[in-house]
Parts: C-alpha cells; structure tokens; sequence
C-alpha cells in the first residue's frame, strides 16, 4: 500500500504541475488559450509530468534495479515485427467495438448523465482534431513526437511497466492484472465512448508486454498506432490520400473474419515464442 500511494502521489501531483504550467502558458506567451500552440504546450506538458516522469521517479524510490524493473531491455526485431503486425491486425475487429461503443445508449433516467459524456467525448474529439490538421513537416514531427512518441513512452511505463506488474504479483494471476491494468488504462482517458477500443488496445499492448518481457514492444505498437493516425490525418491534409480517418479499419465481414483469424495466430505464435524462451531460460538455470 506504501508503494502505491506513492505512484498515485507522483501521478497526482504530475496531473497538477502539467495543468498548472498549461494555464501558464498562455499567460506568459500571450498567446489564446484555445490557439494551437497554447494547446499542444498543454499536450506535452501533461503527458511529461503525469505519464513520462512519475514511473521513473518511482522505480528511483522503491527499486533496486530501477532501469531493469521498467522492462527497458533489449529485445528482437521478431517480437517487434509481431506487436506491429498484431497492432494492424487487429484495426478491423476493434473498429466493430468502436462503433459498438459509440452507439451504447443510456435508460431514460440518465440521459444527462448521457449528454454529458457525449458533450465530453466531442470536446475531446474536436482538440483532438485541431491538433492533427496540420499540413508541414514541421507539425507532422510535432505531432508524431507529442501525440505518439510521448504518449508510448509514458504511458508504457506507468501502464504496463509498474501497474499491470504490480496486479499481477498483487492478484497472483497474469490475466486479471493484465484486465484490471487495461481497464485502468483505458478510464484515465475520460472518454466513455471509446472506452471498449481502447480497453482492447490496453490488452492488446498488455499481453505483449507479457510475452515480450520488454517494454519496447507495447511502446513500438502504442506509436504505431497514434502515429497512424497522425500520418494519415497530414497525408489528407496535403491532398495525397481523400479518406476518412475517423472511420480508419471499417471494412466488411470478409476482412473483420479474417482479421479475427490473423490476430488469433499472432497471438498463438507470441505464446508459442513466449514459452520457449522461458523452457529455454530453465534448460540454462
């Protein structure tokens, strides 16, 4: 109990610090709270100081072997190529989730309850949006590292790395911690209407971090995942591509089937690789 009311002390504290310097910012630059620059000093101040820095500070407090306890090891090109290929596969089966979960309604009585999360959920999506129009090189990279590269850094670490660990050694069993972690992952994004997708991709990066043993695979699939969007959100903007990204991985039953198919084998074959090197570990010891 010490040592998670440490980590939810260096995460609160972190939220209070990114949202203070947030409202700073505009302050001192002059710049209008709602322009783009005020907006994305806010992304990355929050993402640093709630997600990137509080895993590191408490590995340096409670661990002996801070570096090794995030799972920053090296790993093969193969457990990467298997994440990704898992992370694709898996768009036109969570794409169904998306629009399930998007369409959920609430009982008479908590209809504004209901509006609320729906006004939320907008809001969320149009800063979203303001943020990824961009058509320069300059604010591809911005993007890609801010909405991609911080995001799969920090929250591997403070998700996968230290939380869905501590479950498992907490609730003795890989799969509940791996849930219980996943659910976690996914409410702290307060977006109710997409909850269920980003509760897949919680498990998704979860299990393969499991698997891998290295947290350099979750974060690999976690950048490819919002660098995509990022990517294709600047290639319609400069005109080299016409689709809607919003709706990105929709396709038809033929293609849904067959990505159950493929990420039902990947996770086999993660599985497979998973158990031979630990029989291969315990062969050596």
């Amino acid at each position: 109990f010490e040592r998670a009311f440490i980590l939810i002390a260096l995460v609160v504290f972190g939220m209070i610090i990114g949202s203070v310097l947030g409202l700073a910012f505009p302050l001192i630059s002059g710049c209008n709270p709602t322009d783009l620059n005020s907006l994305r000093f806010i992304q990355i101040s929050s993402q640093i100081f709630t997600f990137v820095l509080p895993p590191f500070i408490y590995v340096i407090l409670t661990k002996e072997k801070p570096i090794e306890s995030l799972g920053i090891k090296k790993t093969s090109l193969l457990w990467i190529l298997i994440g990704l290929a898992l992370m694709y596969a898996i768009m036109p089966l969570n794409s169904i989730f998306t629009e399930w979960n998007a369409g959920l309604k609430f009982p008479e009585s908590l209809k504004g309850l209901e509006e609320i999360l729906k006004s939320t959920q907008e809001a969320a999506t149009k800063l979203m949006e303001k943020m990824v129009n961009v058509n320069t090189i300059g604010g591809l990279l911005l993007n890609l590292f801010m909405i991609a590269g911080l995001a799969a850094l920090g929250e591997e670490l403070l998700f996968r790395s230290i939380i869905q660990t501590s479950l498992i050694k907490i609730c003795k069993n890989v799969h509940i911690g791996i849930i219980i972690a996943s659910a976690i992952f996914s409410f702290i994004h307060f977006e109710f209407y997409g909850f269920i997708p980003r509760l897949v991709l919680g498990l998704l990066l979860g299990y393969m971090y499991y698997y891998s043993r290295s947290i350099w695979v979750p974060m690999a699939m976690h950048f490819a995942n919002n660098g995509t969007i990022v990517f294709l959100y600047y290639l319609n903007n400069i005109g080299a591509i016409n689709i809607d990204v919003e709706n990105f991985g929709k396709t038809n039953i033929i293609v849904t089937l067959l990505s159950i198919v493929v990420t039902i084998a990947l996770f086999w074959l993660a599985a497979h690789f998973h158990n031979k090197d630990i029989k291969t570990e315990n062969t050596e010891i």
